[in-house]
C-alpha cells in the first residue's frame, strides 16, 4: 500500500542568519544541538534595521568589522572604545555589539556579561529585546535551554515588536524540540505562523510537517494528535500513525485511527483513501475465524491504562499467530470514550453482528454491570481485566475477572507473614482512602482467621509528613498488651545529661506492621517507625511497586515485602518470556495490566484450542479448569468469578526489588 503520508520536497537550511542593530552574523544549529532552521526573510532584516546603532564611527567600525567575520578585531575596538568612557547613551549599543562579538568569537561567558550588564543597566533600551533574545541564544548555545525558554518566553508574552516575537518562538520551537517536548515545540511554531507572512507560514508549516512525517516516534506523534485532534497539524500524526500501524500489522489500531479520524476530518483531502483502506482492513478481520473484541476507554484521561491493557491483549494474539497450527484469531478495538453517546448501541451492535467468541473489558467497575447484562443476554464471555469490583459473578454466569483484587492480595499477605513467617501479632497503619480502608480490612480478616491478632489500626492522610502522633498511639496500645518498655540510666561518663539520651528502651511487642499504602509515603513512614524505636518488619500491598522506590527510600525499609500481581524481573520463564516479547513489541516494559490484558485473552484462545466454538462453551471450559495457563502459574476462576493465581512477594533489598519465593 502507498504512504498516505507524502512528505514534502522541502530541505531544511544548515544556517540562520541572525541580524541585530543592523549587523548580521551566522548561528551554526548544530553547535547548538538543536534542529536546523531556515533563513530569515529580507523583510525581517529591515525591521532589525531600525535598531542600527548611533551613529558614532567606532561603533560603525565595529559594525562593519564582525560583518566582515573579523570579531577579535572588533572585540578589541569596542573595549578600546569602553576604555574612553563614552556618553551613556552610547552604552546599550556597545554592550550589545559587543554581546554579537563575543558571540560569534565562541566566547560565550564573555557575551553573557556584556548582555546582562545592558539588561541590567538600560532595561527601557531600544535594543533591549534584541539582547534579550541574543542572550537567549547565548544561554542554548551553552548548554542551558531552560534558561534560555525561560527569557524566550518572556519576549512572546511581552515584546511590542513581531519580528522579535516570531525570532523568540521560532527558537523556543528548536528548543522545546531539542528538550524532547514536541506539542510545546509545534504550539511555539504555530505560534509563529500567526506572526508570519505567508511565504514564511508555508516554510513553517513545511518545517513541522517534515519532522511528522520522518523524525517523531510512535509516543510523539501521539501526544501530538491529542494535542490537536481536529486540526493541523494533528491530521498529519494521525495519518501518519495510521501508516506505522498497518505496516507493523495492527490492523484494529490503523482502524480505530481511520474512526477517529473521517469524525474529525471529513473533508480532508485522504478521507475517500482512508475510507477504502477501512473497509479493506474490516473484510480482513471478518475472514478470521474467531473474533475477540476489546472494549477499553482509549482516549481520554485513562487512556494510558487503556492502552497497556490492549498491548497485553494485542501481544496475546500475536503469540497465538506464531504459533503452527493456531486458530485464526483477530482483535476488534472499540474505544468506550469516543462515543459515550452512542456506547451502549455501538456494544450491542458489536455482539449482535461480529458476534466476537469472547469481550474482554471494561477497565472501570463502573462500566461492568450494563455490559455484563448485555454480554448474559448474547451469551458472550466478558472477561474485565482490571475492574476490582467484588464478586462480579453476581452480574451473571459469564462474567469474569483478571483483576488484581483487594482480597487477594491481602490473603497472599496475611498467609505468607503467619504462614511462612510465624507472625502473630500485627499493627496496621494505612491511608485514609477506600483502597486504604479496605486494605486493611480485608488484611484484619485474613490475619484473624489464621489465629493471629491484630494489636491497633491507624490512618494517615496521603502526603502527610509527620506520622508521630499516631505511631504514639500504636506504641501506646501496643504497651498495654505485649510491649516492653525498660528504664535505663540516661547518665553518661560526664554525669550530665543530654536531649539525645533515652530514659526508655521500647521493645514492639507485634511482629510486623502491614503499610498498604503508595511508595511515596511509605518510605517516610518506615523512617519515622525507626526514629520511634518500633524496629519491625514491614509488609505492604501492590502500591509499593514503584520503580524508584526501593532505590530512593530509607534504608529502613531494607527487607520489607510486599505483594503484587506481577513481577517484571521475576526469573518465571513464562513472565520473561512475556517481558522479552513485550519490550521487542512496544519498546517499553509491561505492566500488571498488560499482563492481566494478556492473561484474559490467553485464556480464551486456550478455550478455543481445546474445542470451544461459541461464547457458551469458552465460558464452560474458563470456569471448569483448574490449570488455566496465567502468566505466573497455573489459575482457576473462583465461584465469584474473579481469577485466583499465584501473586509475586517481592522484598527490597539493598535498593532492589528481589522476588520472595
Amino acid at each position: 500500500m502507498a504512504s498516505l503520508f507524502m512528505p514534502p520536497l522541502y530541505q531544511l537550511q544548515m544556517a540562520l542568519k541572525f541580524a541585530t542593530a543592523g549587523l548580521a552574523f551566522t548561528l551554526l544549529w548544530l553547535s547548538v544541538g538543536v534542529w536546523p532552521s531556515w533563513p530569515l526573510s529580507a523583510s525581517s532584516s529591515a525591521e532589525i534595521a531600525k535598531n542600527v546603532p548611533a551613529n558614532h564611527p567606532t561603533l560603525n567600525q565595529a559594525k562593519r568589522l564582525i560583518d566582515a567575520g573579523q570579531t577579535e578585531e572588533a572585540i578589541t575596538v569596542l573595549r578600546r572604545f569602553l576604555g574612553t568612557n563614552p556618553k551613556p547613551d552610547l552604552l546599550d549599543d556597545t554592550y550589545l555589539l559587543l554581546g554579537a562579538a563575543m558571540y560569534d568569537a565562541q566566547q560565550y561567558g564573555e557575551a553573557l556579561r556584556y548582555l546582562q550588564q545592558l539588561q541590567t543597566d538600560f532595561p527601557n533600551s531600544e535594543v533591549i529585546d534584541r539582547g534579550k533574545l541574543l542572550l537567549a541564544r547565548t544561554h542554548a548555545v551553552m548548554g542551558n535551554p531552560d534558561l534560555a525558554l525561560t527569557i524566550l518566553a518572556g519576549l512572546r508574552m511581552r515584546s511590542q515588536d513581531d519580528i522579535t516575537k516570531r525570532e523568540a518562538a521560532h527558537l523556543s520551537g528548536d528548543l522545546y524540540l531539542q528538550k524532547k517536548e514536541p506539542v510545546r515545540a509545534i504550539q511555539a511554531w504555530l505560534d509563529e505562523i500567526a506572526l508570519s507572512q505567508d511565504e514564511q507560514a508555508d516554510e513553517i508549516r513545511a518545517h513541522i510537517r517534515e519532522l511528522i512525517s520522518q523524525s517523531f516516534d510512535k509516543k510523539s506523534l501521539d501526544r501530538i494528535r491529542e494535542a490537536y485532534p481536529r486540526s493541523f497539524p494533528g491530521d498529519l500524526a494521525a495519518l501518519r500513525l495510521i501508516d506505522l500501524y498497518v505496516g507493523r500489522g495492527e490492523d484494529h489500531q490503523a482502524a480505530r485511527q481511520i474512526h477517529q479520524f473521517l469524525t474529525y476530518f471529513p473533508a480532508h483531502p485522504q478521507t475517500a483513501s482512508l475510507a477504502e483502506l477501512l473497509a479493506s482492513l474490516q473484510t480482513k478481520l471478518k475472514s478470521h475465524q474467531f473474533l475477540i473484541a476489546a472494549v477499553l476507554p482509549l482516549s481520554g484521561k485513562l487512556a494510558a491504562f487503556a492502552n497497556e491493557v490492549l498491548n497485553g491483549i494485542q501481544l496475546a494474539v500475536e503469540v497465538n499467530g506464531d504459533r503452527a497450527g493456531g486458530p485464526s484469531v483477530g482483535l476488534l478495538v472499540k474505544d468506550i470514550e469516543s462515543s459515550q453517546a452512542s456506547f451502549l448501541e455501538d456494544f450491542n451492535g458489536i455482539l449482535t453482528n461480529d458476534r466476537p467468541i469472547a469481550v474482554v473489558g471494561p477497565l472501570l467497575s463502573r462500566n461492568l454491570p450494563v455490559m455484563a447484562e448485555l454480554a448474559e443476554r448474547s451469551r458472550i464471555p466478558l472477561l474485565t481485566p482490571t475492574a476490582t469490583l467484588p464478586n462480579v459473578r453476581r452480574l451473571g454466569s459469564f462474567t469474569f475477572s483478571t483483576a488484581l483484587t483487594y482480597q487477594l492480595q491481602a490473603k497472599r499477605i496475611a498467609t505468607y507473614a503467619t504462614a511462612e513467617l510465624g507472625f502473630r501479632r500485627f499493627c496496621i497503619l494505612h491511608p485514609d482512602t477506600t483502597y486504604g480502608r479496605e486494605m486493611a480490612r480485608l488484611f484484619a480478616q485474613e490475619v484473624r482467621q489464621h489465629d493471629s491478632e491484630i494489636i491497633a489500626i491507624e490512618s494517615y492522610k496521603e502526603g502527610e509528613s509527620d506520622l508521630g502522633a499516631q505511631l504514639k498511639r500504636l506504641k501506646a496500645e501496643d504497651l498495654k498488651k505485649y510491649g516492653l518498655a525498660v528504664p535505663i540510666d540516661p547518665t553518661k561518663a560526664s554525669g550530665k545529661l543530654t536531649k539525645l539520651d533515652k530514659k526508655v528502651l521500647y521493645t514492639p511487642g507485634f511482629d510486623a506492621v502491614f503499610i498498604p499504602g503508595r511508595a511515596s509515603d511509605v518510605g517516610l513512614i518506615a523512617a519515622q517507625f525507626n526514629f520511634h524505636d518500633m524496629k519491625v518488619p514491614f509488609l505492604g500491598g501492590n502500591g509499593w511497586n514503584a520503580p524508584d522506590f526501593a532505590r530512593t527510600a530509607d534504608q529502613s525499609i531494607d527487607g520489607a515485602v510486599f505483594v503484587d500481581g506481577f513481577f517484571a524481573d521475576s526469573p518465571n520463564p513464562n513472565v520473561q518470556d512475556f517481558v522479552n516479547r513485550y519490550k521487542k513489541r512496544f519498546e517499553s516494559t509491561p505492566t500488571l495490566f498488560a499482563m492481566q490484558g494478556y492473561d484474559a485473552v490467553k485464556f480464551v484462545i486456550e478455550a478455543i484450542r481445546k474445542g470451544a466454538t461459541s461464547g457458551e462453551a469458552v465460558r464452560d471450559y474458563i470456569t471448569t479448569q483448574q490449570d488455566l495457563p496465567a502468566l505466573g502459574g497455573p489459575a482457576a476462576f473462583g465461584q465469584d468469578g474473579t481469577l485466583i493465581r499465584p501473586l509475586f512477594l517481592i522484598q527490597v533489598k539493598r535498593g532492589r526489588f528481589t522476588q520472595v519465593d
